[in-house]
């Protein structure tokens, strides 16, 4: 396992160069994400298998039936899947939260190309453009706060997975539900500009009830998309 630690350390490295802006300065001593690391060990771990495979096939070709061989073959097949598995469910539910994943399914390149578009003025662009949300800008926004809502936004991700493939869908996309005031306040309701925007004052009480929609005076979050139909 120590002899396999540089491999990791390898990947990790080159994966942080590909994917980290070159005229953005690294940290001194950057190693990479926490992403990167749960990657970089669960292919640490698929090669420690594989080695441990080989080993036992030989010595069990050669016969030898030492109690140890068997506890190689355990932890081959038992335990070593078990750390691959977890790491590999680990990295997936991080990826996925990714704008890049969410612009996967061509539903939503309307929304991905007008989230990264400068010269747009929605909602959602200018948060983008001007890194109000550093990353997962999509999943930032459209998930609830606490475990009970990262739970749901990843339910709620897996049934879109659903419809997509099985073309359950009607186009054009929208929202399921009205959006919550909450999600904007998670992060502007503490903020001392808005706390002290004379407008705001006047109807803080309606937005902190949710009786007035944020979106009423601050959308469209999104471009309006035209009726199409599905490929």
């Amino acid at each position: 396992m120590i002899l396999l630690l540089p491999l990791a350390g390898t990947l990790l490295a080159s994966g942080a160069a590909a994917v980290v802006d070159p005229a953005v300065p690294l940290p001194h001593g950057w190693i990479g994400t926490t992403s990167q690391w749960i990657q970089g060990f669960g292919i640490a771990f698929v090669v420690l298998n594989v080695v441990l495979l080989a080993l036992t096939w030989r010595r069990l070709r050669a016969g030898a039936g030492a109690p140890g061989v068997w506890g190689w073959l355990l932890v081959a097949v038992g335990l070593v899947p078990i750390m691959v598995a977890f790491m590999t469910f680990a990295h997936g539910l991080e990826s996925i939260t990714t704008v890049a994943a969410c612009g996967s399914c061509h539903v939503m390149t309307p929304f991905v190309r007008d989230l990264r578009d400068v010269k747009s003025d929605t909602l959602a662009a200018t948060h983008f453009k001007n890194r109000f949300i550093r990353d997962s800008q999509c999943y930032t926004c459209h998930s609830d706060y606490g475990l009970g809502g990262t739970l749901k936004a990843k339910l709620d991700g897996l049934g879109h997975v659903w419809r997509y493939t099985t073309g359950l869908y009607d186009l054009p996309i929208k929202i399921n539900q009205p959006y919550p005031n909450f999600r904007c306040l998670g992060c502007h309701g503490e903020s001392q500009r808005f706390l002290n925007s004379a407008s705001m004052k006047a109807i803080l009480p309606e937005l902190m009830s949710g009786q007035t929609p944020c979106l009423t005076c601050h959308g469209p979050a999104h471009p309006a998309q035209k009726k199409e139909a599905r490929r």
